[in-house]
Formats: C-alpha cells, sequence, structure tokens
C-alpha cells in the first residue's frame, strides 16, 4: 500500500502541477506504478473538467466556443502546459530538416523556435475547431472527456515501452532503465478493460470505445515509425508530443463517428 501512495504521488509530481513537496523512493516498484497510475490521473483530470462543463451546459449560456476553450485550458492548466512543450520541442526539431544527432540536439534546447510555434499553434487550432464542431453538432458527450485522456495514456506507455530511449541521459532513460516493462503490460490492459467495461454500460454498449482503441494503437504505430525513423528513439519531449498528438486523433475519431 506504501508503495502505491508513492507511485500515486510520483504521477502528481511528474505529470501534472499540483504540488507534491516531498521527497519519493524512485524504485523499480515506484515507477512502475508511477505509469500505471497515470491512465487514471488523465481519468481525474477528465473528471475535474467534465464537472466544469456540466456546470457551464446547465447554469449558464456558455456559448460552443466558450466551452471549447474551457476543455483545451483546463487540461494545459492540470499539466502546466508540459505535453505542450514537448510537442513544441519535437516541431522545431522535425521541422529543422537536419540529421538525426542535430535533430535531438533540438529537443534537449529550451529555447522555442518558428517552427516549434508554428506546430503548437496549429495543434492548438485544430483542437479548439474539433472540439467545437463536436458540440455545435451536438456529438458531444461527458464520458468523452474522461476517456480520451485515459486512453492517450495508456497509449503513451505502450509507445514507451515500445522503444529505446533516443539517449542514455535525461529523466526518460532513467524511468525506462528502472521499469518493470512485463508487469506495466499486464496493469495497463486489465485498466483498459475495466475502463472499457465502465465506458460500455455508461454509452449503452456502443462500439465507438472500441473504434477508439483500434484508431489510437493504428496512430501509435505510424507515430512509432516516425520516432524511429528521425530521432532513433523515443525521448520525453516525444512522449509528451505523443498525449498531444493522439488527442487530436481521438477527438477527430469522435466527431467522424460519434
Amino acid at each position: 500500500m506504501k508503495n502505491f501512495w508513492h507511485s500515486l504521488l510520483l504521477a502528481f509530481q511528474f505529470f501534472t502541477v499540483l504540488p507534491v513537496h516531498k521527497e519519493l523512493p524512485l524504485t523499480r516498484s515506484t515507477i512502475t506504478g508511477m505509469f500505471a497510475c497515470l491512465p487514471w490521473i488523465g481519468a481525474l483530470m477528465g473528471t475535474t473538467v467534465a464537472a466544469v462543463l456540466y456546470s457551464l451546459m446547465q447554469w449558464t449560456a456558455s456559448s460552443e466556443v466558450m466551452l471549447a476553450f474551457t476543455v483545451i485550458g483546463l487540461f494545459a492548466l492540470w499539466t502546466g502546459g508540459l505535453h505542450l512543450d514537448g510537442f513544441i520541442d519535437m516541431g522545431d526539431a522535425y521541422f529543422s530538416y537536419r540529421d538525426r544527432e542535430k535533430r535531438l540536439e533540438i529537443l534537449d534546447d529550451p529555447r522555442v523556435g518558428a517552427f516549434g510555434v508554428l506546430a503548437v499553434v496549429f495543434l492548438l487550432m485544430g483542437k479548439f475547431v474539433i472540439l467545437h464542431e463536436l458540440f455545435v453538432q451536438q456529438k458531444f458527450d461527458l464520458w468523452m472527456v474522461l476517456f480520451v485522456p485515459f486512453l492517450t495514456r495508456v497509449g503513451m506507455s505502450f509507445y514507451f515501452m515500445s522503444l529505446h530511449c533516443s539517449k542514455e541521459k535525461g529523466l526518460a532513460y532513467f524511468f525506462k532503465s528502472h521499469m518493470n516493462a512485463n508487469r506495466l503490460k499486464v496493469i495497463m490492459l486489465l485498466s483498459l478493460v475495466l475502463a472499457m467495461t465502465v465506458v460500455f454500460i455508461s454509452t449503452q454498449f456502443l462500439l465507438l470505445p472500441v473504434v477508439l482503441v483500434v484508431v489510437l494503437a493504428i496512430a501509435l504505430f505510424i507515430f512509432r515509425q516516425f520516432t524511429l525513423r528521425n530521432f532513433g528513439g523515443v525521448s520525453g519531449d516525444l512522449l509528451g508530443a505523443s498525449i498531444e498528438g493522439m488527442e487530436v486523433v481521438l477527438w477527430v475519431t469522435l466527431l467522424l463517428c460519434a
């Protein structure tokens, strides 16, 4: 039980803006547990966003523009823009059109370039338009805002486990070398089955959640190949970029299929 709480606190400490002012043990067990907690942290983020959306829709005359902005803004607030920062760095590195070593250097560079700014602007605009259309077309349902962040973090973990790190340094490499991958795969699959069961029941057994899982698997395979070809492996920035990119893919799927 103590390891579970340490893992949960580590997940909040490294992947959210919630202040956890405590020195926690970074062991093989707690790091594996930290990644196991991430999908449920995503679902918790979604729960708070869903509560705010429900309040706005029930007790205010908020427009679809306001609702779409609320979804994007609250998730960015929860993560402190951590994943957006990874997407910016990936954009800077990829669109530099340099060799692999130079791209890895750009990933580590804290400065933001024009390509990174353009990449994140198009990402946020795309999210906003897609969410706005979901609200306008009355296809949006509150379960979506819980399931999408849950699913993207499950996908991120499998993506992380399937690749070597691009550099033998940094937090991503440390986490990778201290992770029990086999145990984490089992936990992730069980978590996914549990979440799918809950969503099936709440949606009266629609096939849409299955479609989302299949689309995510295909998109992650493509992104994995992109990562290997352009960066030679995974990094912390690319993990964040995977979450942001997969969210867009899932929201587009919901817009087309809901």
